[in-house]
C-alpha cells in the first residue's frame, strides 16, 4: 500500500469513526430525554383523547420478535421508510433487545425514534383520557364510553369487584362499595384492548402511587383514617377554585368538625340531590331551600360530621390541603363573583362578609 492510498485509508476510518460518534451522542441525548413510562402513566396534562380511525396503523408485534423483524413490520406497514434505519437506531439506543410485544396502534407522521420509543415502553397506544379533577364516579365512566374504552355501566360494575380493588386503598372499604374519591384524576393513556377492570385498577392503583411519604405523613399525622381524608379533600375539590384557598377551606371544615357543628357545604347537597336521568345529566344540580332540608345521608346541611363516602374524586392539591389544613379560627367563607372566599371567624363577620359581596355586586 502507498502512503497516499495509506492516509486515504486513515481518513475513511476517521471519518466513520466521527459519524459513529455523533450517531452515539445524538441517541445518548435522545435517551437522556426519554421518560421511561408504560401504559399506566400519565401523559402531559393538556393533552386530549385522540380516536383511532382511518389513518391509525395497528401492527402486531410478537414476543421475542427481532429488531429486523419489527422494522419490516413498520416499514410494510408504511410507518419507517426503512426497516435497516429503524434497526440501526435500536441498536445505538441500546434498546433493540428490549423491544416489547403487544398490539400497537401508531397515528401517522411519527419518527422513527418515538415509534421505538413506544415499543421500548410498551405504550401500546396513542389513546389518552383527560380526566379532571372533582368529578364523581358517573362522570368518570361517560368520558371513558365517549372515548370508546369501556361502557360506563361496565366500568362502574368493575371498580366494585375485590379483585380490582385488592392491593389499592379501596381495599379498605366495605363490601361491594363504589370507590368514591379513590380514582386518581389525571391524563391517563390506555391501549385499544384495555378492559373495564384494567381501566379501573389502573386508576386506583395511581392513587396508591400518589400517596408517597410526605403525604402519609401528613394524613398519619392528622388523627384521621385515609377515608375521611379523601372525603374532605373532595368537598375542598368541589368548594376551592384557586390553590391557595384549599388549606383555608380545610380549615373552615376541621374547625367545624371539632366543634361538631354542621358543615353546611352546598356540594354535598348537589351530591345529593344529582339525577342521571336528565339529558345531559345534572350531576351538579343548582339547589334550593327545600334541597337543605331534605333527610339524605350526603346532606351536611341536615347531618353533623362528614358524609359517608366522597362526594367526587379530589386531586393531590386537595388531598395535601385534607390532611394538613391551615392554622386559623375560621368557621366561615362566602364566595365572591370571582369565585374566590371571604373567610371569618364569626357569624357577624360572616354576614358582614356576606353583605359587603352583595353590596359589590348591586
Amino acid at each position: 500500500m502507498t502512503p497516499a492510498s495509506e492516509r486515504l485509508r486513515r481518513q475513511g476510518l476517521i471519518a466513520v469513526f466521527l459519524l459513529a460518534a455523533c450517531a452515539i451522542a445524538a441517541a445518548a441525548w435522545l435517551v437522556a430525554r426519554a421518560p421511561a413510562r408504560t401504559i399506566e402513566e400519565f401523559a402531559p396534562a393538556a393533552a386530549e383523547p385522540l380516536q383511532t380511525g382511518e389513518d391509525i396503523a395497528v401492527v402486531e408485534i410478537a414476543d421475542g420478535q427481532s429488531a429486523a423483524q419489527i422494522g419490516a413490520r413498520l416499514q410494510a406497514a408504511g410507518l419507517v421508510s426503512s426497516s435497516r434505519h429503524f434497526q440501526t437506531l435500536a441498536a445505538l439506543l441500546g434498546w433493540d433487545q428490549l423491544l416489547n410485544g403487544g398490539r400497537y396502534t401508531f397515528e401517522p407522521g411519527l419518527a422513527t425514534y418515538e415509534i421505538i420509543r413506544r415499543i421500548r415502553f410498551g405504550e401500546t397506544s396513542p389513546t389518552l383520557v383527560v380526566i379532571p379533577e372533582g368529578l364523581r364516579i358517573e362522570e368518570i365512566a361517560r368520558i371513558l364510553e365517549q372515548a370508546g374504552l369501556a361502557a360506563a355501566d361496565d366500568f362502574i360494575a368493575a371498580l366494585q369487584l375485590p379483585s380490582v380493588q385488592s392491593g389499592t386503598p379501596a381495599a379498605d372499604l366495605p363490601g361491594d362499595a363504589v370507590p368514591e374519591g379513590y380514582l386518581f384524576p389525571s391524563t391517563y393513556r390506555f391501549p385499544l384492548d384495555a378492559t373495564p377492570e384494567s381501566i379501573a385498577r389502573a386508576m386506583l392503583q395511581r392513587l396508591d402511587h400518589e400517596l408517597d411519604g410526605d403525604l402519609l405523613a401528613d394524613i398519619a399525622a392528622s388523627g384521621r383514617p385515609l377515608h375521611d381524608i379523601l372525603t374532605i379533600a373532595s368537598m375542598i375539590e368541589r368548594e376551592a377554585a384557586i390553590d391557595q384557598e384549599r388549606p383555608l377551606i380545610s380549615s373552615v371544615i376541621w374547625n367545624r368538625l371539632e366543634r361538631d357543628i354542621l358543615l353546611q357545604i352546598d356540594s354535598t347537597v348537589q351530591y345529593a340531590k344529582a339525577d342521571a336521568a336528565e339529558d345531559p345529566p345534572a350531576y351538579w344540580p343548582p339547589i334550593t331551600a327545600i334541597d337543605l332540608a331534605r333527610r339524605h345521608p350526603h346532606n351536611t346541611y341536615f347531618h353533623k360530621g362528614l358524609p359517608p363516602t366522597p362526594i367526587g374524586n379530589p386531586g393531590r392539591a386537595s388531598i395535601a390541603a385534607a390532611a394538613a389544613p391551615a392554622s386559623t379560627n375560621y368557621l366561615f367563607y362566602v364566595a365572591r363573583p370571582d369565585r374566590t372566599h371571604a373567610f371569618a371567624e364569626t357569624y357577624a363577620q360572616h354576614q358582614q362578609n356576606i353583605l359587603e359581596i352583595q353590596s359589590a355586586a348591586d
